[in-house]
Parts: C-alpha cells; structure tokens; sequence
C-alpha cells in the first residue's frame, strides 16, 4: 500500500511538473513573439490618489510601485520586512525627485491575524483607498500549513487577499464613484489552468501534495474570486471594479524553488518578460480608464486575456466562494 501511494505521489507531481512547464512554454512564445509586450502610455498624474497594495518590496510589485509612486500616487504597502522595504525605497526616491509617496506597513498573509491588523492599518489612516492591488505571492517549495491551518500558498496567494478585499471593501465603496470606480486588482497566473483540477474537498491538499497544484490552486481561486466578487458588485451596482491578470512569465526570485531557471538563469533571463514589464501589466490595471465599463476583465500583456473553462464556471465559482467565507468566518462579505 505505501508504494502504491508512492507511485502515486511521483505520478501526479510528474503530471504537474510537465503541465505547468508546457504552459509556461507556450506562453513564452506567446509573450515574447506573437503578442510583445506593450509600452504603458503616459497617465495623467495620480496625485491624490491612493493605491493599497500586498507585497512590492521587489520583482514586479517593487516596479510597479515605482512607476505608480513616480505619478504622484500615495502607495501604502503591506509586506513582512516593512523596515527593509521602507529603506529600499527611501534609498531609490532620494536619487528622484518624485511627487507621490510611500508607506510601509507589516502584513504577513499567512496569519488572518496580522490581515486583519493591516487592514485595520490602513481604515485608521482615514483616507479613501482608490485601488487595492493583491499582488504578494509565493511559488512552490514544501507543503506548509500556517498557523491558521491553511495550506501556505493557498493562504498567501488566495485566502489572505480574500479577507482583506473583505475588510477593505466598505472602504473602497466609498471611495468609486459611478464613472471613476474603485478598484481591486487581483494578481494571478497562467498557472491557473494547472488548478483545473482543483478539489473541493480537499483544497489544503492534505491527501497527496504538488507544488504545481498547489501554486494553481491558488491562481484559479483568484480568478474564480474575481469573477463572483465582480458579478456580485455589479448586480449591487457598487462602484467597484474588479480585475485579475497574468502579468507574464517573469523572471523573479519567486524561481528560487524551480530548479532548471536556478541552473540555466542566464537562458531564462533572455526568454522571460523582466520584471518591470510585469509590473507594467499591474499598473495598466491599476489605473487605465478604458478597463472602466467592461464586466469581467482579465489582462494578459495588457490586453483582455483568456482563462480556463474550469474558472470560468459559474457554479464552481459559487463553490469556492462559500468555501472560503466558511474557512474566514465571513457571514456577508464586504460587511464587518
């Protein structure tokens, strides 16, 4: 029986392996010859707005926080290292001469505790939130369970973006109105087509775990949320809009745990999107005007994209959703 369940293990990990490397394949060639990547037009400035967003200490956050601080945005960050982060960018702005800011607060989404405490971070500061951009994410490594119980990067990636969309919502609808809404930008995949078969009872992937099924999983549940979360704001008519995307294959340390771009990085550099082209896509999905109207949106190079049929259900998207707001303890979601 245990090598049975061995065989098994080393099966469903190949399948998962081969998946996700043939998609990122084909993306690569589809990203970087038949639908290059596109230059960001020149925004209006963004002085006055203020753009909440996970992560962006380095790879395509830290870029695209650049770009939106550089435009006279108010970024306020959540992220583990507030006071490395805080350096770093005191160390790169004091070279320019910009007109937005930055603030830094600690937000680890592995703990529902500290989302919450961000979240709370961010109501005290009494301002309005124009855009919250769920960006912080992991890829691959051991199979983890965070203090809560939640399978680590399902938790990082998916579940703590959940609840501090949840939190941050009133806050955000206050904030949209009808012709300029609020926004939430939920970044994904194009793994997620890897979480097409994604188990509902069994999403913290305690019977047989796959990194690659794992990093999936969480990819399909962002856009899953995204388009529930979307066709629920718009029935309400709350001026919010909601937004996923695939910011490309990029190359980022989120590779440390892939051993083939860890032994040929230099190959890998010449066939990935860099990181400031992925972070490109964040801020095109942040900020530009013609996304305004348009009711399911999600971006692939800045254009409107493709997802998988499985994530594109209704009824799994429902499934999921009350999964969720039954692992978080949410009873309305959007209301405390």
């Amino acid at each position: 029986m245990e090598f049975l369940k061995m065989i098994e293990w080393f099966l469903v990990n190949l399948w998962f392996k081969i998946c996700l490397n043939i998609i990122g394949a084909i993306y690569v060639v589809k990203e970087q010859i038949l639908s290059r990547p596109r230059c960001l037009p020149s925004y209006s400035s963004q002085t006055g707005k203020t753009i909440v967003i996970t992560g962006g200490g380095r790879g395509i956050g830290e870029q695209a926080v650049k770009k939106l601080v550089r435009l006279g945005a108010r970024v306020i960050m959540g992220c583990r290292s507030p006071e490395l982060v805080k350096k770093k960018f005191d160390e790169i702005f004091n070279e320019d001469s910009v007109v937005g800011s930055v603030e830094v607060y600690h937000l680890d989404l592995m703990s529902l505790a500290s989302v919450r405490s961000f979240a709370q971070t961010v109501i005290s500061l009494d301002c309005p939130v124009h855009v919250l951009i769920n960006n912080a994410g992991i890829m691959f490594g051991d199979r983890k369970e965070t203090e809560d119980g939640f399978e680590s990067q399902l938790a990082t990636n998916y579940l703590g973006h959940f609840l501090l969309s949840h939190l941050l919502l009133p806050l955000l609808e206050r904030t949209g109105q009808a012709d300029t809404p609020a926004r939430i930008v939920n970044v994904s995949s194009v793994a997620h087509y890897c979480g097409s078969w994604m188990d509902f009872s069994d999403l913290h992937l305690r019977k047989l775990y796959s990194p690659e099924q794992a990093y999936g999983n969480s990819k399909a549940a962002q856009i899953m949320f995204t388009s529930h979360l979307s066709t629920m704001l718009q029935s309400s008519q709350a001026p919010v809009q909601v937004v996923s995307l695939h910011p490309g294959v990029v190359y980022t340390d989120l590779y440390t745990n892939v051993t083939w771009v860890k032994i040929f990085s230099l190959i890998a550099k010449l066939l990935m999107k860099t990181a400031k082209q992925g972070g490109d896509t964040l801020v095109h999905a942040a900020l530009d005007p013609d996304l305004v109207g348009s009711r399911q949106v999600y971006l692939e190079n800045c254009r409107q994209g493709r997802n998988s049929s499985f994530t594109s259900r209704v009824e799994n998207q429902a499934k999921l959703w009350g999964l969720t707001c039954s692992l978080l303890g949410i009873q309305q979601f959007g209301t405390s």
